[in-house]
Protein backbone atom coordinates (compact mmCIF):
# COMPACT_ATOMS: atom_id res chain seq x y z
CA UNK A 1 0.00 0.00 0.00
CA UNK A 2 3.46 2.17 0.79
CA UNK A 3 4.24 1.87 -2.75
CA UNK A 4 1.00 3.03 -4.19
CA UNK A 5 0.72 6.52 -2.28
CA UNK A 6 4.28 7.09 -3.54
CA UNK A 7 3.20 6.43 -6.55
CA UNK A 8 0.76 8.86 -6.76
CA UNK A 9 2.54 11.36 -5.17
CA UNK A 10 5.16 11.57 -8.07
CA UNK A 11 2.61 12.21 -10.51
CA UNK A 12 0.76 14.47 -9.06
CA UNK A 13 3.64 17.03 -7.97
CA UNK A 14 2.75 20.54 -8.22
CA UNK A 15 2.45 22.09 -11.74
CA UNK A 16 1.23 25.76 -11.19
CA UNK A 17 2.46 28.35 -8.78
CA UNK A 18 2.20 32.13 -7.94
CA UNK A 19 3.08 34.75 -6.42
CA UNK A 20 2.07 38.97 -5.38
CA UNK A 21 4.70 41.58 -5.50
CA UNK A 22 4.64 44.96 -4.82
CA UNK A 23 4.79 47.76 -7.50
CA UNK A 24 8.35 48.35 -6.56
CA UNK A 25 11.91 48.11 -8.89
CA UNK A 26 13.35 44.94 -6.53
CA UNK A 27 10.45 42.75 -7.74
CA UNK A 28 11.90 42.35 -10.69
CA UNK A 29 14.28 40.31 -9.16
CA UNK A 30 11.76 38.56 -6.69
CA UNK A 31 10.21 37.11 -9.83
CA UNK A 32 13.20 36.30 -11.73
CA UNK A 33 13.78 33.86 -8.17
CA UNK A 34 10.46 32.85 -8.22
CA UNK A 35 10.38 31.48 -11.93
CA UNK A 36 13.82 29.89 -11.33
CA UNK A 37 12.83 28.20 -7.83
CA UNK A 38 9.37 26.79 -9.72
CA UNK A 39 10.78 25.69 -12.93
CA UNK A 40 13.90 24.30 -11.58
CA UNK A 41 11.69 22.29 -8.96
CA UNK A 42 9.60 20.59 -11.76
CA UNK A 43 13.27 19.80 -13.49
CA UNK A 44 12.85 22.18 -16.46
CA UNK A 45 16.14 22.50 -18.64
CA UNK A 46 18.46 24.98 -17.87
CA UNK A 47 18.17 26.44 -21.11
CA UNK A 48 14.85 27.08 -21.15
CA UNK A 49 14.30 28.49 -17.09
CA UNK A 50 16.97 31.24 -18.38
CA UNK A 51 14.15 32.65 -21.28
CA UNK A 52 11.49 32.79 -19.04
CA UNK A 53 13.10 34.25 -16.20
CA UNK A 54 14.59 36.67 -18.76
CA UNK A 55 10.50 36.75 -20.32
CA UNK A 56 9.28 37.25 -16.55
CA UNK A 57 11.63 39.88 -15.83
CA UNK A 58 10.79 41.90 -18.60
CA UNK A 59 6.87 41.36 -18.13
CA UNK A 60 7.56 42.82 -14.64
CA UNK A 61 9.66 45.68 -15.32
CA UNK A 62 6.23 46.71 -17.88
CA UNK A 63 3.87 46.07 -15.27
CA UNK A 64 6.04 48.25 -13.00
CA UNK A 65 6.50 50.56 -15.03
CA UNK A 66 2.91 51.05 -16.54
CA UNK A 67 0.60 50.04 -13.49
CA UNK A 68 0.37 50.70 -9.55
CA UNK A 69 -0.67 47.84 -7.36
CA UNK A 70 0.05 44.50 -6.82
CA UNK A 71 2.04 42.78 -9.71
CA UNK A 72 0.58 39.10 -9.45
CA UNK A 73 3.05 36.32 -11.69
CA UNK A 74 2.29 32.69 -12.35
CA UNK A 75 3.98 29.92 -13.39
CA UNK A 76 2.56 26.89 -14.91
CA UNK A 77 2.93 23.91 -16.95
CA UNK A 78 -0.33 23.55 -19.03
CA UNK A 79 -0.40 20.85 -22.25
CA UNK A 80 3.44 20.65 -22.25
CA UNK A 81 4.28 24.04 -22.12
CA UNK A 82 5.15 26.54 -19.69
CA UNK A 83 3.22 29.53 -19.49
CA UNK A 84 4.06 32.38 -17.62
CA UNK A 85 1.42 34.83 -16.43
CA UNK A 86 1.90 38.07 -15.43
CA UNK A 87 -1.00 40.62 -14.15
CA UNK A 88 -1.03 44.33 -13.58
CA UNK A 89 -3.91 46.49 -12.72
CA UNK A 90 -3.27 49.01 -16.21
CA UNK A 91 -6.31 49.07 -18.50
CA UNK A 92 -3.82 49.25 -21.26
CA UNK A 93 -3.47 46.83 -23.95
CA UNK A 94 0.48 45.73 -24.26
CA UNK A 95 1.83 46.68 -27.25
CA UNK A 96 5.55 46.15 -28.78
CA UNK A 97 7.55 49.08 -29.53
CA UNK A 98 9.75 49.42 -32.31
CA UNK A 99 12.79 51.09 -30.54
CA UNK A 100 15.89 52.61 -32.71
CA UNK A 101 19.27 51.08 -32.25
CA UNK A 102 20.30 53.38 -29.59
CA UNK A 103 16.81 53.44 -27.38
CA UNK A 104 17.26 52.02 -24.05
CA UNK A 105 13.68 51.41 -23.90
CA UNK A 106 10.82 49.75 -25.70
CA UNK A 107 12.15 45.82 -26.20
CA UNK A 108 10.33 43.99 -23.20
CA UNK A 109 7.73 42.73 -25.68
CA UNK A 110 10.04 42.13 -28.40
CA UNK A 111 12.22 40.33 -26.63
CA UNK A 112 9.48 37.66 -24.62
CA UNK A 113 7.96 37.48 -28.56
CA UNK A 114 11.62 36.08 -29.30
CA UNK A 115 11.74 33.96 -26.61
CA UNK A 116 8.52 32.45 -26.41
CA UNK A 117 6.58 30.32 -28.79
CA UNK A 118 3.28 32.87 -28.03
CA UNK A 119 2.53 35.52 -26.27
CA UNK A 120 -0.77 37.66 -24.98
CA UNK A 121 -2.88 39.34 -23.43
CA UNK A 122 -6.16 39.06 -21.71
CA UNK A 123 -8.67 41.21 -18.96
CA UNK A 124 -8.34 40.30 -15.45
CA UNK A 125 -10.87 41.24 -12.80
CA UNK A 126 -8.84 44.33 -11.92
CA UNK A 127 -6.26 45.43 -15.05
CA UNK A 128 -4.97 42.38 -17.54
CA UNK A 129 -2.77 39.37 -18.15
CA UNK A 130 -0.14 39.60 -20.23
CA UNK A 131 1.00 35.80 -20.78
CA UNK A 132 3.93 33.79 -22.80
CA UNK A 133 4.17 30.15 -23.37
CA UNK A 134 7.21 28.06 -23.99
CA UNK A 135 7.25 24.54 -25.57
CA UNK A 136 8.96 21.79 -24.18
CA UNK A 137 10.37 18.84 -25.76
CA UNK A 138 10.74 15.77 -23.38
CA UNK A 139 14.26 14.86 -22.29
CA UNK A 140 15.30 12.08 -21.03
CA UNK A 141 13.94 10.35 -17.97
CA UNK A 142 10.87 12.58 -18.44
CA UNK A 143 12.88 15.89 -17.65
CA UNK A 144 11.76 18.66 -20.52
CA UNK A 145 14.21 20.70 -22.29
CA UNK A 146 14.02 23.23 -24.72
CA UNK A 147 17.41 24.52 -26.42
CA UNK A 148 17.64 28.44 -25.66
CA UNK A 149 16.40 30.65 -28.60
CA UNK A 150 19.77 32.98 -27.32
CA UNK A 151 21.75 29.46 -29.31
CA UNK A 152 19.59 29.96 -32.30
CA UNK A 153 20.55 31.07 -35.59
CA UNK A 154 19.39 34.40 -36.49
CA UNK A 155 20.21 33.91 -40.27
CA UNK A 156 16.72 32.52 -42.25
Amino acid sequence: MAGDVSEAANTSRVRHLATRLPPDTRSAGEARDFVTTALRSWGVGEALVCDVVLAASELVTNAIEHSTGDIGVEMSIVDGAVRLRVRDSADAVPVRGTPDLLSERSRGLSIVEMLSDAWGHERADVGKWVWADFGLVAGGAGVPVRESANSLSVDN
